[in-house]
C-alpha cells in the first residue's frame, strides 16, 4: 500500500547522537570510563531509536473485510479491518479513521467535523504479525457512509516526535443506511381504466377465462358471449357474466425538489415513497419508480422499471439510499411529461410531491384516463410520518446480513 510519511523530531535525535557521541570521546581521552560507559549507552539508545523509526511502518497494510453493508437506521453492524505487519513491530500506534456520517461509531473516541467522524484507535502489532480490528457502527441516518481517509501516528520511544503515515490509495468500503420504513395507512386501490388480473367491482373489463353466472340476453350482447346450454334449460337467451377485473400496476413518482421554507422536505419525502414501495411489496403489485434526479443516459433522470419481489425491493431501497438533496434535479413536470410520452406510466400512479399549478393541471389531465393519487400527507403535522423510532415490520427480513 502507499503511505505518505511525516516525521517530526528526527533532527533533535540526530543532534543529541552528535553531542552524546562528542562527550563520549572526550570522556574516553580524560580515562572517565563510567562517564563514557554513560554517554555510549544513551548514544546506543538514541542511535536504535533513529534506526527504529527509519525503518517504522514499511509493508505496514490495512485492510477492510467488509466491502459494503446494508442496514436500516438503528440498526448495529461491524467495521472489521486487517492490519498486517513488515518486520520491525510497531508500539502504541493511533489509528485515526475519518468515516461519513451516515452511521455513529460506538464506544470509540471521535469527534465529528462537517459531516465526518474522526474515530480514533489504539494500535499495537508485532513483527510479521496480523491482527483484526472490529470497530461497531450503528445506523444513525439515510445516506452513504464512506472511509474518506486513514492516518496512523506512532510516537517516538523516548522524547517528543512522531511518525505519521497517511495512506494514499482509496479503500473500497461503503455502508448504505436504508430509509425508515414506516407502514402505510389504508390501501392503493387498482385502476378500472386498464385491463389486468386484479378483480374489482366497478371496471371496464371482464376476464373471459373467469365466468361467474348468467343473466338474461340483451340485443348489446355479443354473440359469441350466450350461454347457449343455460337457454335451453332456462327456455330464454342466457348471457355469460364474466369477472370484472382491472390492472393494479403502480408507478411511485418522487419529487425531490425541496418546498420553500421546508429544511426536511427531502427526508419525509423518501421516507413516504419507502412506505409506498413497502406496501406494494408486501401485497404483491408491481410497481416502478421514477425520480428527478439527473443522471447519464438515455433516460436523464432515475428510472426503475417495474417489477414485484425482495429483489426488487432491495433495488429500490439501495438506490433511495444512495440519493441526496445534493444531486443536480431536473423539474418534475418535465419527468412526468417525459413519462407519458414515452409510455411508461401504469394504471395507477402516485405522486409524492408538494402541490404546484403546472402539477395540478397535468393530474386533471391524467385521472381522466389513469388513478392519480397526489400524496403530500408528509406535509401534515398530525401525520404519522414524523415518528422518529422505526418500526419492525415484516419486509425486515428481506436485508441481506453484510
Amino acid at each position: 500500500m502507499k503511505w505518505t510519511r511525516y516525521e517530526t523530531g528526527f533532527s533533535a535525535i540526530q543532534q543529541g547522537m552528535v553531542i552524546t557521541f562528542v562527550f563520549a570521546i572526550f570522556s574516553f581521552l580524560l580515562s572517565q570510563l563510567l562517564l563514557t560507559a554513560c554517554f555510549a549507552a544513551v548514544f546506543a539508545t538514541l542511535a536504535y531509536q533513529n534506526r527504529y523509526f527509519s525503518k517504522v511502518g514499511q509493508h505496514f497494510t490495512l485492510k477492510v473485510k467488509s466491502k459494503q453493508n446494508r442496514i436500516l437506521i438503528g440498526d448495529e453492524e461491524e467495521l472489521i479491518l486487517e492490519i498486517e505487519n513488515g518486520v520491525v513491530p510497531i508500539w502504541n500506534a493511533v489509528l485515526t479513521m475519518s468515516i461519513e456520517d451516515a452511521v455513529l461509531p460506538k464506544e470509540v473516541p471521535l469527534k465529528n467535523y462537517s459531516g465526518i467522524y474522526d474515530l480514533t484507535v489504539p494500535v499495537a502489532v508485532g513483527s510479521n504479525k496480523k491482527i483484526e480490528i472490529k470497530i461497531p457502527l450503528e445506523g444513525k441516518r439515510r445516506g452513504v457512509s464512506r472511509i474518506t481517509r486513514v492516518v496512523i501516528e506512532i510516537p517516538h520511544l523516548f522524547g517528543d516526535g512522531f511518525v505519521m503515515m497517511e495512506l494514499d490509495e482509496p479503500i473500497y468500503y461503503q455502508s448504505l443506511v436504508y430509509p425508515k420504513i414506516t407502514p402505510l395507512d389504508g390501501s392503493l386501490k387498482s385502476s378500472p381504466f386498464k385491463p389486468g388480473e386484479v378483480e374489482q367491482r366497478q371496471s371496464l373489463y371482464r376476464d373471459t377465462f373467469q365466468p361467474v353466472g348468467t343473466r338474461d340476453y340483451v340485443p348489446t350482447d355479443r354473440f359469441d358471449q350466450i350461454h347457449w346450454k343455460a337457454s335451453a334449460r332456462m327456455q330464454k337467451l342466457q348471457t355469460k357474466e364474466f369477472l370484472p377485473v382491472s390492472s393494479q400496476n403502480v408507478v411511485l413518482m418522487l419529487n425531490v425538489i425541496e418546498k420553500d421554507r421546508k429544511s426536511e422536505d427531502f427526508e419525509r419525502k423518501v421516507e413516504r415513497l419507502t412506505s409506498y414501495a413497502h406496501f406494494c411489496t408486501s401485497h404483491q403489485i408491481p410497481y416502478s419508480v421514477a425520480i428527478n434526479i439527473r443522471t447519464f443516459g438515455a433516460t436523464p433522470y432515475i428510472f426503475i422499471p417495474a417489477n414485484q419481489g425482495k429483489i426488487h425491493f432491495l433495488k429500490v431501497m439501495e438506490t433511495l439510499a444512495q440519493i441526496s438533496d445534493k444531486h443536480a434535479k431536473m423539474p418534475f413536470e418535465d419527468v412526468m411529461q417525459s413519462m407519458a410520452a414515452k409510455g411508461q406510466l401504469s394504471p395507477t400512479i402516485v405522486l409524492v410531491s408538494h402541490e404546484t399549478n403546472r402539477l395540478n393541471s397535468l393530474c386533471y389531465k391524467w385521472s381522466k384516463q389513469y388513478k392519480v393519487i397526489l400524496d403530500h400527507a408528509y406535509e401534515g403535522e398530525e401525520q404519522k410520518w414524523d415518528m422518529t423510532q422505526p418500526q419492525l415490520t415484516k419486509i425486515d427480513s428481506f436485508y441481506p446480513s453484510a
